[in-house]
C-alpha cells in the first residue's frame, strides 16, 4: 500500500498501518509509530521491540513526536483544501492559473520555474474554447444517441404490451375452439395452451432483456451527457479532464434495432388449428388452406378470430409497426408461403367493392403504398367500383368483368410452371391467369378497403355454391 504513496507521503506515514501518522511517538532507536499501532504491535508479541529494527526497548514512557505531528496535521490540512478545490496543485496547493500547451496540463505559477521551463502557457479559458467546441459537438451526438435509444425503447414497451395482449386473444381463441371439440379433447387443448405460454414466456422475456439493455444505454448515455453538461460548466474542468471527457463523450454502441418475429406466432396457435384435431376427429371441423398472419395485417384491418377473413375497420389500433407489418396499404399476407408445387385456395368476396386478392413476393415493400403489379411483386385482381380488373403493368390494366356479381373467385398458384390463375368458382371458368417467372417464395395476398369482409373458405366448401351465380362473365 506504502508504495502507491508519494515519497513525501511515504515519510509521512506510519510503517505500521501504512496511514499518515495519529499521534506519533518516537523510540530510542529513532523510528516513529501511530501511538495505538505501537501498542497494539507491542500487545500482540508480548514484547517492547520496534517493529521495524526489532531493537528492544525500555522506554517506559513513550514520547510523543511533536515536530512530525505538527507537519502530519498541516500536510492533512493542506490536503483537505486540495481536495476541496480540485483546481489547487497537488505539489504546491497553489491555484492552477495558466495552460501548459507543451505538456497540455493545468501548471501553477511554482510549476512554471520548476518543471516547465522554456515552454510555452496560455490562459486556461483560451486553452478551454476549442475544446469545449468538441465536446459540444460530442454533446450533440450524444444527445441524439439519447433520442434514438427513448424511441426504441418506447417500441419495446409497446412491443412487450402488445405480445401480452396477443398471448391472452389467442388463448381465448384457443379455448373457444377446443371447447367445440368437447372434453375428450381438453388433453390436445392443454397442450396447444402449454406451447403457447412457452412461446409467451421465451419471446417476452427477449422483449424484457432488451428493455433492460436499453435502459442500462440509457442510464450510461444519461449520465454521461449529465458530465459532459457539468463539465462544459467549468472551462478549467474542461482543460483538466478533456481526455476522458472526450472518451466519455464518444458512446460507440450500434443503435439498436426492430428483431423480426418479435411477436407472438399466432397463425402457429390458432392456424388450422381445427384441422390438426380434425385427424382424429373427422367431419367435424373446417380446414383453412390458408391462414392470415395478424403480425403482418395492416392496423385498419380486422381479422376474424379463426384469421380466415379481413375486413376494414374504423377502430385502427395502436399496433407495433414491426418489420412484418404492411403499415403502407390495407394489405395482409397468409402466414405461409410457397417456394414449390401448385397450391390453391378459394375467396369469398361477395359484396365487397374495393379489393385485390392474389399473391405476392415474401420481399415486396411494405412500409409505402403502391400499384399491385409484377414489376412490384404481385400478380393480382383487384375490384374497384364497378369493374374487376388483372394489373398487368404500370400502363396497363385488363378488364375481367363489369358490374359483377361474383361471390367466390379461386387462386391457383403453379409455382414450377410460373402460372396464377383466377377462376369464377360459381360458374366453374377462368377469368385471368398471369405468366411469371417466380424466383421467390410466393404468399397469398388479400386487401379490403371494405367493411365487408373477404373470406378464405374451408376447403371442404370449395365447390359448395358451384351451381348457383347470378353474376356473368364477359
Amino acid at each position: 500500500m506504502a508504495t502507491s504513496l508519494s515519497p513525501f507521503e511515504q515519510d509521512l506515514s506510519c510503517p505500521v498501518c501504512f496511514e499518515i501518522f495519529n499521534d506519533p511517538v518516537i523510540l530510542s532507536c529513532s523510528h516513529s509509530f501511530c501511538r495505538t499501532c505501537l501498542q497494539r504491535s507491542w500487545e500482540e508479541k508480548m514484547e517492547r521491540e520496534c517493529p521495524v529494527c526489532r531493537r528492544r526497548s525500555s522506554d517506559n514512557y513513550l514520547s510523543s513526536n511533536l515536530a512530525l505531528r505538527n507537519t502530519c496535521e498541516s500536510y492533512l490540512q493542506q490536503k483537505r483544501v486540495q481536495d476541496s478545490d480540485p483546481q489547487r496543485c497537488s505539489r504546491h496547493f497553489e491555484k492552477l492559473s495558466l495552460f501548459c500547451e507543451k505538456d497540455e496540463k493545468l501548471v501553477c505559477t511554482q510549476c512554471v520555474s520548476e518543471d516547465h521551463k522554456n515552454h510555452s502557457f496560455c490562459s486556461i479559458s483560451k486553452a478551454a474554447s476549442p475544446r469545449k467546441e468538441k465536446l459540444k459537438t460530442h454533446l450533440t451526438n450524444m444527445e441524439a444517441k439519447l433520442n434514438i435509444f427513448k424511441k426504441f425503447k418506447d417500441i419495446s414497451d409497446q412491443t412487450a404490451g402488445h405480445i401480452k395482449c396477443q398471448a391472452q386473444n389467442t388463448e381465448r381463441g384457443i379455448k373457444e375452439e377446443f371447447e367445440k371439440l368437447h372434453q375428450f379433447l381438453r388433453d390436445e387443448e392443454e397442450a396447444t395452451v402449454a406451447a403457447l405460454k412457452e412461446e409467451e414466456e421465451e419471446k417476452s422475456q427477449r422483449v424484457k432483456k432488451k428493455i433492460e439493455q436499453l435502459d442500462k444505454q440509457i442510464m450510461e448515455i444519461s449520465s454521461r451527457v449529465t458530465e459532459l453538461n457539468s463539465i462544459l460548466k467549468n472551462d478549467a474542468l474542461i482543460v483538466q479532464d478533456f481526455r476522458r471527457a472526450s472518451e466519455r463523450a464518444q458512446y460507440i454502441v450500434a443503435d439498436p434495432e426492430l428483431e423480426s418475429g418479435a411477436l407472438m406466432d399466432v397463425a402457429k396457435h390458432l392456424g388450422n388449428l381445427s384441422y390438426r384435431v380434425w385427424k382424429k376427429m373427422k367431419n367435424l371441423c373446417p380446414y383453412f388452406p390458408v391462414i392470415l398472419d395478424p403480425n403482418i395485417a395492416n392496423s385498419s384491418l380486422s381479422l376474424s378470430a379463426d384469421l380466415s377473413s379481413i375486413s376494414h375497420s374504423a377502430e385502427n389500433p395502436q399496433l407495433p409497426d414491426n418489420p412484418e407489418r404492411m403499415s403502407g396499404y390495407n394489405g395482409v399476407l397468409g402466414s405461409e408461403g410457397f417456394s414449390s408445387g401448385t397450391h390453391s385456395w378459394e375467396v369469398e368476396v361477395g359484396n365487397s367493392e374495393d379489393w385485390i386478392v392474389g399473391v405476392a413476393e415474401e420481399t415486396v415493400s411494405r412500409k409505402k403504398g403502391f400499384l399491385a403489379l409484377p414489376e412490384n411483386g404481385f400478380c393480382c385482381i383487384w375490384r374497384y367500383a364497378d369493374e374487376i380488373s388483372a394489373g398487368i403493368s404500370k400502363d396497363t390494366s385488363e378488364t375481367l368483368m363489369t358490374k359483377p356479381t361474383i361471390r367466390r373467385i379461386r387462386v391457383t398458384l403453379k409455382w414450377e410452371k410460373g402460372l396464377v390463375t383466377f377462376s369464377n368458382t360459381d360458374y366453374n371458368t377462368d377469368l385471368y391467369t398471369f405468366a411469371h417467372t417466380f424466383t421467390k417464395k410466393m404468399y397469398p395476398y388479400f386487401y379490403n378497403e371494405s367493411v365487408r369482409s373477404l373470406k378464405v373458405l374451408p376447403k371442404d366448401k370449395f365447390s359448395f355454391f358451384s351451381n348457383f351465380s347470378s353474376g356473368y362473365i364477359r
